[in-house]
This record gives structure tokens, C-alpha cells and sequence, in this order.
């Protein structure tokens, strides 16, 4: 499936007072495999779902779908790719908040 996210930064630059998001300089700092990583795919409306990264180049990512989404059509475990700037959040495998 060819997935289309929405970009984290550029929320946080049209909303300034009420979006925040981590940087891409932390986000470097922490994005790395085996965290999970929040993305906002527009497939189907937009749905934020967690991924569990698998490979970073820079500020590419390669990670796959942490769970089921509700709106579109795939499933846990398929791979996609996106960019740093598309993060909402990031955890540990055991849940704690890195960005």
C-alpha cells in the first residue's frame, strides 16, 4: 500500500500555540530501531497509529505497522516508510516517553 502521512513539523508550524512536537535534532537523537514511533496516516481520513521502527538512514525511516488501523485497509506488521518529520511521538519497547 502506498501510505501518505502528514507531516508532524508542519502542523507544529501552522499551530504554533497548540501543536507541539518534538524537533528533528532530538528526534535524531532517539528515533532508532525498536522504539515506537506515532504517524498520522491520510489514508482513509487520517488516523494516528503507532510503528515500530526497523531501520533508520538519516532521516529516513523504515518501520512497520504496530497495530490494526480502523480506517484503511492493512495490517499489523506491514512495512512502511517515512521521514522524521512525519513523528508525533516516540516511545521504549517498554512504553517510556522519549519524545
Amino acid at each position: 500500500m502506498n501510505f501518505r502521512f502528514e507531516s508532524a513539523q508542519g502542523m507544529a508550524q501552522m499551530h504554533p500555540d497548540t501543536f507541539e512536537v518534538t524537533g528533528i535534532e532530538k528526534l535524531k537523537q532517539v528515533v532508532e530501531p525498536g522504539v515506537f514511533a506515532k504517524v498520522c496516516i491520510l489514508n482513509g481520513g487520517g488516523e494516528r497509529i503507532w510503528t515500530k521502527v526497523t531501520e533508520v538512514d538519516g532521516i529516513k525511516v523504515k518501520a512497520t505497522l504496530a497495530n490494526d488501523p480502523f480506517g484503511f485497509k492493512a495490517e499489523h506488521g506491514d512495512p512502511l516508510e517515512y521521514t522524521l518529520q512525519h513523528i508525533y511521538n516516540v516511545t521504549s519497547a517498554d512504553g517510556e516517553e522519549l519524545a
